[in-house]
């Protein structure tokens, strides 16, 4: 009943561009109870992926370890309600990508230190855990190559860094390769302008190191590249419209730090600092609508607060802004089909709530409980 009757609202207001609810803060106002009869009782940091046909999903972690779902009910109006999916199999937060038929495809550390994931069907709905193995320590990054499969970046039990890639887009099979080092955390993957997937990691004396792709969709050059600074979170990354790359790092003064390439597929510059004063949990970015990249990230004062860039292709980037909330954990941030950026926390309630822009490259309207 309850999912008819929220279905009827929805269709009232599907035309609107976003359906704003009642605007608060997370953890304001707990009027939804903390148990897994109604969602996740969230842990962790939570993740997002778009659909095939343009409906934001989140994932969450539940208190019971396992993986919940929530499908917005129309393209950027509305959720379906939560799905648990799991067997209580889940040793940390979930992680997304799109596959070449644009399924969405979840991989976790399972409790048992494997690498584990999880495909979208044509339905929607998502098919059986398929155990892909390995010893990690740490949550796993994952890109798409330029033929379409799936790569995936993981800290071995060793503390090397280990990928594994799919034997083709689509399939079911894939191969591990130790890329060497010794990291700490969580690594960081995206994709440069000519197609090769590009790994950040923290490494020894808390610097950073890179390591590229040789070849697109291919091997890996066999050394690291050692960028320096000082970090104390796992870092990430964002290609701009310019075609650079962008990393993103917290310093041990917990401010936000900026390092771009100097040309596409190029070397690297040197570090800006961007302020703020910012929780140990990794940072989540995004390019907005006008193609402005934007950071989010936990301030030290639990809400979520995001640095944008001053205009598209500058590298020049504002001073931190609140968007409010009171969190425990990392941001997650999704593109709704119409360009507006969507945030996602836990909230201190373990809560998943989030906060969507009024419109595109705009303001953010109040958090609200994502049900």
């Amino acid at each position: 009943m309850r999912t008819l009757l929220r279905r009827a609202l929805i269709t009232t207001v599907a035309a609107a561009t976003v359906a704003v609810g009642v605007v608060g803060t997370a953890g304001a106002g707990q009027n939804k109870p903390n148990d897994v009869n109604y969602g996740p009782v969230a842990t962790l940091s939570p993740a997002v992926g778009r659909d095939i046909d343009g409906r934001l999903v989140a994932f969450a972690r539940g208190a019971d370890r396992s993986l919940w779902y929530d499908t917005q009910a129309v393209p950027g109006v509305g959720w379906n309600g939560w799905r648990n999916i799991g067997t209580g199999q889940l040793g940390g937060k979930p992680v997304v990508e799109r596959d070449a038929d644009g399924h969405l495809v979840v991989f976790v550390r399972g409790t048992d230190n494997a690498l584990w994931w999880r495909t979208q069907t044509d339905a929607g709905t998502f098919g059986p855990w398929v155990r892909i193995g390995g010893g990690i320590t740490d949550d796993p990054a994952a890109g798409r190559n330029a033929d379409g499969s799936l790569s995936v970046l993981v800290r071995g039990t060793a503390g090397s860094l280990w990928t594994w890639k799919q034997d083709g887009p689509g399939t079911p099979t894939g191969a591990w390769t130790d890329l060497g080092g010794g990291i700490i955390g969580s690594p960081a993957i995206v994709a440069q302008s000519d197609g090769r997937l590009v790994a950040f990691v923290r490494g020894g004396g808390d610097a950073v190191y890179v390591k590229t792709q040789a070849e697109a969709s291919g091997a890996w050059e066999p050394d690291y590249t050692y960028l320096g600074g000082a970090i104390n979170t796992p870092p990430v990354a964002q290609r701009g419209v310019d075609g650079l790359v962008h990393l993103f790092v917290r310093g041990l003064d917990n401010a936000l730090y900026t390092l771009p390439q100097l040309e596409p597929s190029g070397t690297y510059g040197s570090y800006t600092y961007l302020g703020g004063s910012w929780t140990a949990d990794q940072f989540a970015t995004s390019r907005q609508a006008d193609g402005r990249i934007s950071v989010f990230g936990r301030g030290s004062n639990t809400a979520f607060w995001t640095v944008v860039e001053t205009e598209a292709g500058s590298g020049s980037f504002g001073t931190p802004s609140s968007l409010g909330g009171r969190f425990s954990g990392g941001p997650a941030v999704g593109v709704n089909v119409d360009g507006r950026l969507q945030v996602f926390g836990v909230g201190t309630d373990r809560q998943i709530w989030s906060a969507a822009q009024r419109e595109p490259d705009g303001a953010y309207a109040g958090f609200t409980i994502t049900d």
